[in-house]
């Protein structure tokens, strides 16, 4: 871990409250997809913990969605402008446990983003995954254009679904309804899963290995507070630390 100071060179809105926030820097050092930077924010005491869906030669992609007063800060900020940043930070997700060719990647909301560079590495592996995101409403889709844009960088079509809750776009319902009644076979396949507790706990009841980043509200975002303890089969774990990412069977619901 180490502090940077990185430019803002894109903060743009892409959805509903939700922003898109390219970051100009040291971007070294991250190693997993899943991993998160903690950000200082003028007035503001806690840093503000986000995932990070893409990582360039001297980028950071990152995706936000306003809801306090921290993030709605964030929003007004301009290129040029200077942040603060903690990284890299947390364990992300591991595509070498995993065997299998046939992959899913599940994003609820703002755990999307990190699918993003999930994709991303399993394309570089030769792996086709499919993607399944999960939203309340049309208007609060995001991040088509960026796995799309992944996509054509190594000459594949994207295969991507889509749920919303009031059935303004795509299949109406969670991201498991989209699972189980999708033409395309995607019920069965190993998961990596980012995304609100609940969806995540409906994730764990299919019939699928996989590993899933937790969401949990955070403090120094290092593992010295404490603060983002979870319990585990494996006793209590630090989601900052220990986490975000952790196998299916590790987690108690």
């Amino acid at each position: 871990m180490r502090e940077e100071c990185f430019v803002v060179k894109e903060n743009s809105r892409v959805a509903d409250s939700t922003f898109r926030l390219i970051l100009e820097g040291d971007a070294s050092g991250f190693g997993r997809p899943g991993q998160f930077v903690n950000i200082a924010i003028d007035g503001f005491f806690l840093r503000r913990p986000i995932s990070v869906a893409r990582v360039y030669e001297n980028k950071l992609c990152l995706y936000y969605k306003i809801v306090g007063g921290g993030t709605l800060r964030l929003s007004e900020l301009n290129g040029g402008e200077e942040l603060n940043v903690l990284l890299p930070l947390g364990n992300g997700f591991d595509l070498e446990k995993t065997a299998s060719r046939d992959i899913l990647l599940v994003g609820g909301g703002v755990g999307i983003p990190p699918m993003m560079g999930c994709y991303e590495e399993a394309l570089k592996r030769g792996i086709r995954p499919k993607v399944v995101m999960g939203f309340n409403k049309s208007s609060e889709v995001f991040g088509t254009d960026e796995f799309e844009k992944i996509a054509a960088e190594y000459g594949v079509e994207p295969d991507i679904h889509i749920a919303t809750m009031d059935g303004s776009l795509g299949t109406k319902g969670t991201v498991i309804d989209v699972i189980k009644n999708s033409s395309s076979k995607i019920e069965g396949l190993y998961i990596f899963a980012c995304g609100p507790r609940g969806m995540l706990k409906a994730l764990s009841q299919l019939p699928s290995n996989g590993q899933y980043s937790l969401e949990e509200r955070m403090a120094c975002g290092f593992g010295a507070c404490m603060g983002c303890t979870c319990s585990t089969r494996n006793g209590g774990k630090r989601v900052c630390k220990d986490g975000p990412v952790f196998l299916k069977e590790e987690i108690i619901w």
